[in-house]
């Protein structure tokens, strides 16, 4: 798809076009879920802008990537799961994997912080959880083995370990939660 013109007030009276022409209401399920993967995907370019690791940036890109794929999806309107594949979710096991092999294991839960790239990374985890919620309620009738569902699960979890393995390997130290 190209964008030719991004002005074209046919959404001035509350209803967006989605990938398959169907028009709908600017407060959709669809609408919400891809306002949530698009916010997403700005707060990682947020992150990538304070980021000191080359291949962490390279990661980050890729998952915009990713999440470009999944707005398309649900833009689709469809359960073809065809677009998200498991490949996708298996790099970010594997990241997941690499990245907390690194780490102390946690004996209490830690506050979100650190640097600028560690904070936004906590604040692009909790953008990921409700993008989540809200492709969890858009796709309520197929939920099993969901890969839309099963990348964004996934990558709260990357998101979390990125953050303490960054601030580990910067010196910087974690708060932990006191009761």
């Amino acid at each position: 798809m190209r964008i030719t013109k991004v002005t074209t007030r046919t959404g001035d009276k509350g209803k967006t076009g989605l990938a398959t022409g169907e028009k709908v209401f600017k407060s959709d399920k669809i609408i919400s879920a891809l306002g949530d993967v698009d916010e997403l995907s700005s707060i990682i370019g947020v992150c990538v802008n304070s980021c000191r690791d080359s291949e962490t940036i390279k990661f980050l890109n890729k998952i915009q990537n990713n999440l470009f794929d999944i707005g398309g999806q649900i833009s689709l309107n469809s359960f073809d799961n065809s677009i998200i594949n498991e490949k996708m979710i298996t790099d970010l096991d594997n990241q997941i994997d690499i990245l907390n092999s690194e780490l102390d294991p946690l004996k209490e839960f830690i506050l979100p912080g650190g640097d600028s790239f560690s904070s936004n990374i906590h604040i692009a985890r909790s953008v990921t959880r409700r993008a989540e919620r809200t492709t969890v309620d858009l796709y309520s009738e197929s939920l099993n083995d969901n890969p839309v569902i099963m990348y964004l699960n996934r990558l709260s979890d990357y998101f979390f370990v990125l953050s303490r393995n960054y601030n580990k390997k910067n010196n910087i130290s974690e708060t932990t939660w006191k009761r």
